[in-house]
């Protein structure tokens, strides 16, 4: 039996035993604590057009997955300070980077994303337990009122999806593989410190460790990051960021530099960039960029974006050298309440490589988001 059944069990036999004792009348303290819940489900229907053919799938939108969360807090008087929790979890069912043609149904798990204990006062704010590190979404700003459609992370929409060889070598590459916005280490278990604002900047730094990818043992890793928002003519928010992991071994750590801009004028003009540096020792270096502009008025935000990502080696075969992946897109979001989001997008993906040339790779979706 996994741990997880255990807790499962636990959890059963618990609430078995409250059901079936007698009535009895308690007095129960509850704490008085600030509490801000959230959440929401994200489902679209998602179109993919490999050169394998054709599909469609009913998807769970990872651009911004279905999940709830809750921060609880409390102001400790005697020491001037706030302390607090954040809980977030995830859960989602056909997740829309893991379908493929031959597994367009894939059964959904309650995933931790953040579990973590927070302090705060003056001196900012220190973190400790699993959550962002401190460049976490760093390659992900974006104010254009567009990114439930699309972000600087593409591939989470139809990431399963393969870029088929046209010699019919059966080398083919998943689009996630050959495409990825290098966003640092995301999250992991952490200490986390932020600090307060010194005029529009912030920074922050963490350390910790995460799994490896193959599930045995873990990394060491450091994050240093810097964020600035200003009020030029409308709003610019940016951010820059540094990671490594040191993973030992032949590629001995992998470092990150990278950030993200975005800039929405008074007028809903909108302009976004992107980009990402990944470096191990003993590979090549891979680079991604992307570019957004769009318009934003009232309840309606459209854009068009292009991105491309070179060399991406961590996770393409090693038969893949000198590649280069190129997107194209639209996206379109439609927000008539607060607690709704409706939209739409379309993506082309082109894969080049040294070694042999690959069919394109099509993704539409449309969806909706509903908030609580």
């Amino acid at each position: 039996m996994t741990q997880k059944h255990k807790l499962y069990l636990a959890i059963a036999l618990v609430s078995g035993s409250l059901a079936a004792a007698p009535v009895q009348a308690k007095t129960v303290e509850v704490p008085d604590l600030d509490i801000n819940t959230y959440g929401w489900v994200n489902m679209a229907a998602m179109y993919g057009d490999t050169g394998n053919g054709s599909e469609t799938y009913i998807v769970d939108n990872k651009y911004a997955s279905s999940r709830l969360g809750a921060k609880i807090s409390k102001e400790v008087e005697d020491l001037g300070v706030r302390i607090g929790t954040h809980v977030e979890f995830e859960y989602q069912h056909n997740p829309s980077n893991v379908v493929t043609p031959d597994n367009r149904s894939e059964d959904g798990e309650l995933e931790e994303r953040h579990i973590n204990l927070f302090v705060a006062g003056d001196f900012g704010q220190v973190s400790i337990g699993q959550g962002s590190g401190a460049a976490d979404g760093y390659t992900e700003i974006d104010i254009s009122g567009t990114k439930v459609a699309a972000f600087s992370n593409l591939g989470l929409m139809g990431g399963a999806l393969p870029f088929v060889a046209k010699d019919g070598s059966g080398n083919d590459v998943k689009l996630i593989q050959a495409l990825h916005n290098q966003d640092f280490e995301q999250r992991y278990d952490r200490v986390r410190y932020d600090s307060p604002s010194f005029g529009p900047m912030t920074f922050s730094v963490s350390q910790g460790y995460k799994d490896k990818a193959s599930g045995n043992g873990s990394d060491d890793v450091s994050e240093l990051a810097a964020k600035v928002s200003l009020p030029l003519a409308g709003k610019l928010v940016a951010g820059v960021g540094y990671s490594r992991k040191d993973v030992g071994g032949v590629a001995d750590k992998v470092e990150v530099f990278g950030g993200s801009a975005s800039w929405l004028h008074t007028s809903g003009f909108n302009l976004t960039g992107v980009y990402s540096n990944q470096d191990s020792s003993g590979r090549t270096a891979s680079d991604f960029f992307m570019v957004k502009t769009g318009y934003k008025t009232g309840k309606h935000s459209v854009a068009i974006h292009h991105a491309m990502g070179e060399d991406r080696t961590e996770y393409t075969p090693a038969a893949i050298t000198d590649s280069e992946v190129k997107a194209y897109g639209i996206s379109y979001v439609y927000a008539p309440a607060k607690w709704l989001d409706m939209y739409a997008s379309f993506n082309n993906y082109q894969l080049s490589a040294k070694e042999r040339n690959y069919d394109n790779v099509d993704i539409a979706m449309t969806g909706a988001r509903v908030k609580f």
